[in-house]
């Protein structure tokens, strides 16, 4: 999109990001970007359903960096992996969505 440094950079980080809630290691982050208010009104999930929540965020990542990736090796060259990536991404965000919403409705 910008450049092939900022795929794989972002690659990189959606990588990283992708491993850490692989592992379920992701409460932290996932913490970092929830409002207090949200906090002290959300129920609490089991353990089983936040190792779900998070794998299904780290598939989202997953697929994020598959794109990039994809997209700092072939973006130069063919001119339609962009719209790849951006059809890509908009699908899989309405996919996660859809999932989280029907498996975790808070």
């Amino acid at each position: 999109m910008f450049g092939p440094t900022y795929d794989w950079i972002f690659a990189l980080i959606c990588g990283v990001l992708a491993v850490v809630f692989f592992l379920g290691k992701g409460q932290a982050v996932l913490r970092a970007f929830t409002s207090r208010d949200q906090r002290d009104k959300k129920s609490k999930r089991t353990p089983e359903e936040e190792l779900r929540y998070q794998r299904a965020i780290a598939m989202f990542l997953l697929m994020l960096t598959v794109t990039s990736v994809l997209m700092a090796t072939l973006g130069t060259i063919y001119a339609w992996v962009s719209w790849v990536q951006i059809a890509a991404v908009i699908i899989g965000l309405i996919v996660v969505v859809k999932y989280l919403r029907k498996n975790f409705p808070e």
